[in-house]
């Protein structure tokens, strides 16, 4: 099994079907075909379930997968921390970020960034928070923005502002949210159909306790965008960090601050305590520091 072995089988699972991958490897189907089936005796486990179009990854498949992720990035990391071990001013930074940080705030950081170093490429990788630990415990990001809480005995960190929550509703919404005001009092939410992110209902089932009810949660998820999505559906009120609601624009949308108490939300900026951090990666912690965002 080699590194090319990775490669290929790695376009298959992406893909779903060796014709496909076939395709985009610039290569015949016959041969690639030929390819899996050796890697297959060779590794003496069954990869894929095989169908008429499509292909289904086994479980030892699925194995294999998390594996080869983890060695081609580590194999490329090592190649790129080699080649810019001295300056950092070439290389590839690999960042794994939530949702809303990947829209609101990285976007800026990265176009200073790249004014300041203009020959550095960008790997990124989106997910929830927990994705992306994974992702940073398996060495296939350098850096991670992330939702708190995580374990600071892992993870170094650079905290960020924190920010509110809010409600996102559609205008009109057929449950009454109180008045035209830019806020609403946690109170007015007893008994609205609340769609919210897993992270948040411990400290929301907290608040709203504290104060004398129990809230009605119609929908969880480990996503924001569905909720934001339903909450233009008219299907109940999703409740999101403030910076998320730019991820579904739409003019029908209206959003409050909550208020007495105030929820609020914090994220960070976490690496691996304990391993090595490319020149590059340190260069995108000292600006991201100096800026004090």
């Amino acid at each position: 099994m080699n590194t090319q072995d990775l490669q290929y089988f790695l376009t298959i699972v992406e893909e779903g079907s060796i014709t496909a991958a076939a395709k985009r490897l610039h290569i015949a189907q016959p041969p690639l075909s030929r390819q899996m089936k050796q890697l297959e005796t060779q590794l003496g486990v069954q990869l894929f379930e095989r169908g008429r179009r499509k292909i289904k990854i086994t479980e030892a498949g699925n194995l294999l997968r998390n594996r080869a992720e983890q060695i081609l990035e580590l194999t490329n990391s090592t190649i790129r921390e080699l080649k810019e071990f001295e300056t950092g001013l070439r290389g590839t930074l690999s960042i794994g970020a939530v949702t809303s940080s990947w829209v609101t705030l990285l976007p800026d950081l990265i176009r200073i960034f790249r004014d300041r170093y203009p020959h550095v490429q960008f790997y990124l990788r989106e997910g929830e928070s927990r994705r992306i630990t994974e992702l940073l415990d398996k060495g296939i990001v350098d850096i991670g923005m992330v939702r708190v809480p995580f374990d600071t005995e892992i993870y170094e960190s650079i905290e960020l502002p924190r920010e509110p929550l809010v409600i996102a509703f559609k205008a009109g919404h057929r449950n009454n949210i109180g008045s035209n005001s830019t806020e609403i009092n946690l109170t007015e939410l007893a008994d609205k159909p609340l769609m919210i992110h897993r992270k948040y209902k411990g400290m929301l089932l907290e608040h709203c306790h504290n104060i004398g009810f129990t809230p009605t949660i119609l929908c969880e998820s480990d996503d924001v965008l569905p909720l934001l999505a339903w909450a233009v559906a008219d299907v109940g009120i999703a409740l999101v960090p403030r910076s998320a609601v730019s991820l579904v624009p739409s003019a029908s949308l209206v959003t409050k601050t909550i208020v007495k108490p105030t929820l609020e939300t914090a994220a960070a900026l976490i690496w691996l305590r304990n391993r090595y951090l490319s020149t590059t990666a340190r260069h995108f912690l000292s600006l991201f520091a100096s800026m004090k965002v």
